[in-house]
């Protein structure tokens, strides 16, 4: 794995865990919004928790589950979205236009690594298949010279790679959660529901 793949590793997961709370927000704003909504927040809430639980087991098994799925889902949520936008209609139902396209950014970065776990898969798939069939690939360095340096380099980029890419997703999500309706209904830190009454 290169350095930066090992960088870089982890966003997608962190992405799905930032997409699945935006959409479950614009999805309680859709719902709020107007009786037409309640369509459109079904589907958003139910994206929103696939996304959370997609990234969820990503985190705990280090790779993108299910790539193939994942990536066909992402492009269709990705397509939806645009004709949701393009037509007007996402105003229609009450859904909040710029933290659906916060979202789509995140289920961008959740589809390229998808895209990037197939590859893998391929790519150790042909190895494997030239390795038992009598092909001439070079001959492995021992592990034992090269495993620990490698070993420790790649730790250290995952673990740098996971501060900053929770560092963007929040970047990112934070603003996108504010925008929508529950967030705009949120109360601001450090004042309580009372307006400051009593007390």
């Amino acid at each position: 794995m290169s350095a930066l793949a090992g960088f870089t590793r982890s966003w997608p997961m962190f992405a799905a865990l930032g997409a699945g709370l935006v959409l479950l927000a614009i999805g309680a704003g859709a719902a709020d919004a107007a009786a037409r909504g309640i369509a459109a927040a079904v589907v958003l809430a139910g994206c929103g928790a696939a996304a959370l639980g997609w990234g969820v087991a990503a985190l705990r098994t280090g790779r993108a589950a299910a790539p193939v799925p994942t990536l066909v889902a992402s492009a269709g949520a990705i397509a939806a979205s645009g004709a949701l936008v393009a037509s007007g209609a996402a105003t229609d139902l009450g859904v909040a236009v710029l933290p659906l396209l916060a979202a789509d950014a995140f289920v961008i970065v959740v589809a390229v690594g998808a895209a990037s776990e197939i590859r893998r898969r391929h790519r150790g798939a042909a190895i494997h298949r030239r390795r038992h069939s009598g092909g001439t690939d070079a001959p492995a360095v021992a592990p034992s010279a090269v495993a620990p340096a490698t070993a420790a380099r790649s730790t250290g980029a995952s673990v740098v790679g996971m501060v900053v890419g929770a560092a963007l997703v929040a970047a990112l999500a934070t603003p996108a959660l504010a925008a929508t309706d529950a967030g705009e209904l949120a109360v601001p830190h450090g004042e309580s529901h009372g307006g400051g009454h009593g007390h």
